[in-house]
């Protein structure tokens, strides 16, 4: 009776120390949660987190209410956009007979970005210009018959680059060292070839 006792607490401290997270979640077990981007009613080992659509993404993993971890996360958890697109429409929880929804995001224009979105908006979101752009124009909020833009960015000029949202003109474009520097050691080389 002691051996059969034994194989099943052993059996039972096996399946406990193998048990985990399901995949896309962290935690610990009895607290797992989906990760950021993913959703689902059950994150422990057996259960399932679903990826947001594209473009969307989640807040902070949580198990509370209206989390992306709990008995009713749904799609409508995917209520933000990520970085560098805007949100043309708001997540909806499901009501009526109609399905719960993600929010739908769209591509920021070449060179403007942001850094995710939270609510509804236009193109106006994207208000700052990528890496190695700089700003000609802000982002103009649609009001008044006036229609949205996102800010204007041009790329820097050769041999320069920004970081995210750090050139506000041209003239705040950093000069890469490095390729100035590869220039420069290629010329004397060439000099010095042609000397001998």
């Amino acid at each position: 009776m002691n051996k059969l006792t034994l194989l099943i607490a052993f059996i039972v401290f096996a399946s406990y120390a193998n048990a985990q997270c399901a995949a896309n979640a962290q935690g610990n077990l009895g607290s797992c949660m989906c990760n950021q981007g993913y959703y689902g009613v059950n994150a422990e080992n057996g259960g399932t987190c679903n990826q947001c659509p594209t473009g969307t993404t989640t807040a902070s993993p949580s198990l509370s209410a209206g989390g992306n971890t709990n008995a009713s996360a749904d799609l409508s958890v995917c209520n933000q956009c990520q970085a560098n697109q805007y949100m043309t429409a708001a997540a909806a929880a499901a009501s009526n007979g109609n399905a719960a929804t993600a929010a739908q995001c769209s591509n920021c224009p070449t060179g403007t970005g942001n850094n995710g979105v939270q609510s509804q908006g236009d193109v106006s979101q994207c208000n700052i210009c990528q890496a190695n752009y700089y700003q000609t124009a802000a982002a103009v909020t649609a009001s008044n018959g006036v229609t949205a833009a996102a800010v204007t960015c041009q790329s820097c000029p050769n041999g320069s680059t920004s970081a995210a949202g750090a050139a506000q003109q041209a003239s705040d474009c950093q000069s890469n060292q490095t390729t100035s520097s590869n220039i420069l050691l290629i010329s004397l080389s060439a000099l010095i070839l042609s000397i001998f």
